[in-house]
């Protein structure tokens, strides 16, 4: 038995196998015990979205029928919801799965700088049972459960390469395959995708000088960095075909398309009388726009219509705020006509940022900095006002991340009509918490699944304590590494990993920066796991590399 399970003081490969298969299993019974967060009517932006664009995809109609909904958002995460459905897979099992192999992406990439199979296995089981990736957000129908998964896999396929810079070209490509897809459906499953690239970009530099340094053959190598972009490019410009198809737009989604974005940002470039940092196109701002454009002005009574700004309108502060704004003028531009194809909509917003443009050249309207340049983005104007609060959130998000709060495993109550739960049920393949404790919105657990939701609970209680003590071991192991490469003027793999550490690190605060400033411009709502939830695997990887390189032997 000793001899099947250990071999040259490491794990047998056989015996690494067997418990990574049967800790996957396990991870995915415990899913499968868990309810999915199931409420049609609170999420009709949201998860209700995804749902009916899954639904539609299987009945052969891409996402649905044109609305100023249907093409809103990046919708990988509907193809994706279409897919585990024909297979038959329950939701949180097939994300789970997804989360496995992103996992075991990770450990593998890591090879060469954890050269032990017990350390990539732990590696491995560390990643797999994070608390985060079962958490309540995780049990919505919706893109956030899946996109850190496929970041993680972008990740892992660019240190994979990284790492392995000296080797040739055919044993870069599993790695290459890695971050060219999963970088096309990163992009295709979130607006804000682009955020994973500075990580490339940092890496294709270091790469590329390393290669000079050492006297290599770089331009191939370099240059074969890239290809994966041409697989990210075709998986894109495939989504994009199936939307010029159906709607006759070649774009991934009018939301982030040009003529949204010049439209959307030429309003919140305009001069407000009392600036709000959570109002991008306040009152004021939208009345000149009323009484200076003609076929804008009708807007103004859309908007006030009571079930709109019942759902968008912001008590607090008295006005539509930055990230409820947007969605309410395409609603009230929907009541008026304007999306009764995806033509109407684009020249509506073509018409409107170039009256804006004419008014502002007149001197009649006047912008916050004086310029006759208008803005061409969705997200608010970054003012100095805005670092304060941006910092302190930050630094809480980071905190949420490394205690993992926010991570029970819980799901809410299923919320709608019988017939609304159970079409959603159904299409998933998962049960809804429709049964909860007599006078609590708290679910109702039977004996096995309390005992699961016990154990997750447990697990999460353990990552809160171990994660910032080897987060801590970690930094010291950089520090470490650091002073000694100056010492003695050398550059070895450990100090490529620790490059890699500084990566790793510095994405994790630069998410936690990008969403802190959503937070305090646009939402309000407080330190939310959800949108934090690609961190958490890249403070784990970071903890536990600078930890196993600190006690290997």
């Amino acid at each position: 038995m000793k001899k099947y399970i250990f071999e040259n003081k490491d794990l047998t490969k056989s015996f690494t196998i067997l418990v990574g298969v049967l800790a996957v299993i396990f991870r995915l019974c415990l899913s499968y015990t868990q309810f999915a967060t199931i409420y049609p009517p609170l999420a009709p932006i949201d998860d209700d979205l995804m749902t009916r664009a899954a639904m539609s995809i299987v009945n052969g109609e891409w996402l649905g029928e044109y609305s100023y909904l249907t093409i809103s958002k990046h919708a990988f995460f509907a193809v994706w919801l279409a897919f585990l459905h024909v297979l038959g897979v329950p939701l949180l099992v097939g994300n789970m799965a997804l989360w496995a192999f992103a996992s075991l992406c990770a450990a593998s990439a890591l090879a060469p700088a954890i050269k032990k199979r017990y350390a990539r296995l732990g590696l491995f089981l560390i990643l797999l049972y994070n608390p985060a990736a079962s958490a309540c957000y995780a049990t919505r129908i919706y893109r956030d459960a899946v996109f850190p998964s496929l970041c993680l896999i972008f990740f892992a396929g660019v240190i994979g390469a990284g790492l392995r810079y000296k080797e040739n070209i055919k044993k870069l490509l599993p790695y290459y395959a890695m971050y060219g897809v999963s970088f096309g459906c990163v992009y295709l499953c979130r607006e804000d995708g682009v955020w994973v690239l500075p990580f490339f970009a940092a890496a294709f530099l270091i790469v590329e000088a390393l290669l000079i340094a050492e006297k290599q053959p770089f331009i191939k190598k370099a240059a074969s960095m890239l290809l994966p972009f041409a697989a990210s490019a075709a998986i894109i410009c495939l989504y994009c075909r199936q939307n010029y198809t159906h709607y006759g737009r070649f774009i991934v989604s009018d939301f982030t398309s040009k003529e949204f974005k010049f439209a959307y940002g030429a309003m919140t470039s305009l001069k407000q009388d009392d600036w709000d940092p959570m109002v991008a196109v306040p009152s004021d701002v939208r009345e000149d726009l009323y009484a200076n454009i003609d076929f804008f002005a009708p807007v103004k009574q859309a908007l006030e219509d009571p079930l709109l700004k019942g759902g968008y309108y912001n008590e607090k502060h008295g006005d539509f705020t930055s990230g409820a704004f947007y969605w309410a003028l395409r609603r009230a531009l929907s009541d008026l006509g304007y999306y009764e194809n995806a033509q109407t909509s684009k020249e509506y917003y073509e018409k409107l940022t170039l009256e804006i443009q004419s008014l502002v050249d007149g001197g009649i309207l006047e912008t916050q900095n004086g310029s006759n340049r208008l803005r061409k983005s969705v997200t608010p104007p970054i003012k100095a006002e805005y670092v304060p609060a941006v910092l302190a959130e930050t630094f809480a998000g980071f905190r949420c991340v490394i205690g993992f709060s926010q991570c029970d495993p819980m799901a809410e109550r299923a919320v709608g009509t019988e017939e609304e739960i159970n079409r959603v049920a159904d299409f998933i393949n998962q049960q809804g918490a429709t049964a909860c404790i007599p006078y609590t919105d708290t679910p109702y657990l039977s004996p096995v699944r309390a005992v699961t939701h016990a154990f997750m609970r447990a697990v999460r209680v353990i990552y809160s304590v171990l994660i910032p003590i080897m987060l801590a071991i970690t930094a010291m192991w950089q520090i470490k590494t650091l002073l000694a490469d100056i010492s003695a003027k050398t550059f070895n793999s450990d100090s490529l990993l620790n490059i890699v550490l500084l990566g790793i690190i510095g994405m994790a605060l630069l998410r936690c920066r990008m969403i802190a400033f959503v937070e305090v411009s646009s939402f309000g709502i407080g330190t939310y796991v959800m949108y934090l939830s690609t961190v958490h695997p890249l403070v784990i990887l970071y903890s536990f590399i600078g930890t196993a390189k600190t006690f290997e032997y």
